[in-house]
């Protein structure tokens, strides 16, 4: 829950670049307080992680994952503004967030889960 309550502030964060001055500072604000809000409500109201934790060989490639598609993003976002073309970043941001979710629906289903997962 977490990890998609920061990532969501993060989409809301760069939505606030189309804004200016005040209305921007207002909208940074309002994002940070609901994320505060959706955190300690789910910390609150939500379960606990059913089962047990991850194995370490699945943890440490679940982190690889990650640290990959956040590099990658960083990567986007720096030579998109560089080159004068920032438009370009939410789209190419939207392809590397496809792939990552593409390749855990394919191994979901590779492994006969309904469902998918995170890995």
């Amino acid at each position: 829950m977490g990890f998609l309550v920061l990532l969501g502030l993060g989409w809301w964060l760069l939505a606030t670049s189309a804004f200016d001055g005040t209305a921007r500072l207002v909208e940074v604000v309002v994002g940070c307080a609901v994320t505060l809000g959706l955190m300690l409500a789910a910390h609150r109201f939500l379960p606990s992680s059913a089962g047990e934790p991850f194995p370490a060989d699945r943890r440490r490639r679940f982190n690889q994952i990650n640290g990959l598609q956040g590099l990658l993003i960083v990567v986007i976002a720096v030579v998109c503004a560089r080159a004068g073309s920032p438009v370009l970043i939410p789209p190419l941001v939207a392809i590397v967030f496809g792939l990552h979710f593409l390749r855990s629906a394919c191994g979901a289903w590779r492994s006969g889960r309904s469902r998918g997962g995170i890995l």
